[in-house]
């Protein structure tokens, strides 16, 4: 691989970790939000999608993870 294409994909992995950083930011504050539901309201509709959108974030992250391992093997 020549070097104009190695910086393109270095500059790929830059933003997949401003991305992470974003959904990680995201879940985080999601979950801290899930965390401090009352008691009685962690059967309701809004909590299960709370549940839903911080595990959906979760696997995000571990894409991006996965495809940032995938750039760097690619580089090599």
């Amino acid at each position: 691989m020549n070097k104009k294409r190695r910086e393109e994909l270095s500059m790929a992995e830059s933003y997949i970790n401003m991305a992470l950083d974003i959904v990680q930011s995201a879940m985080d504050d999601e979950q801290y939000c899930l965390f401090n539901v009352p008691e009685n309201l962690q059967d309701t509709d809004q909590y299960s999608k709370m549940e839903d959108a911080v595990d959906s974030l979760s696997d995000a992250i571990e894409s991006l993870d996965d495809a940032k391992e995938q750039i760097g093997s690619a580089k090599e």
